[in-house]
């Protein structure tokens, strides 16, 4: 009876280690990242669209619910999934998904400076 107990518990423990792991990315700068995809489509769809004038009020509402949240630049995030240009992620040390555009996510950030570094400069 033991004995099956330990095997399926390795079994599952050795599953959960095999499950892919979430990408750690950062934001590109200050972008709306929100829970349902069809807030990110409102928020990406062009100015000119006569809708778009309510959006402002409609996203202050969303952000103040807590439906929506302001990334910031290079804030620590985690891509837990993908649906073509929208991906959920995760900012370090939430549990909730929030859906955003792809281009907002810099998925190979560059590491951070050490104290007193400079920027490299570029060669001419």
């Amino acid at each position: 009876m033991y004995a099956r107990c330990a095997v399926v518990a390795i079994t599952l423990s050795a599953a959960l280690g095999l499950a892919p792991e979430a990408k750690a990315a950062a934001a590109r700068g200050a972008v709306l990242a929100c829970r349902d995809q069809a807030d990110i489509k409102r928020a990406f769809r062009p100015v000119s669209d006569k809708a778009a004038k309510d959006d402002p009020a409609y996203f202050r509402g969303k952000l103040s619910s807590g439906q929506c949240v302001q990334l910031m630049r290079d804030q620590k995030v985690d891509v837990d999934q993908r649906d073509g240009p929208l991906w959920c992620v995760r900012p370090s040390g939430a549990l909730d998904c929030f859906w955003t555009h792809e281009k907002a996510i810099d998925l190979y950030p560059a590491p951070p400076r050490q104290p007193g570094e400079q920027p490299s400069q570029k060669k001419r």
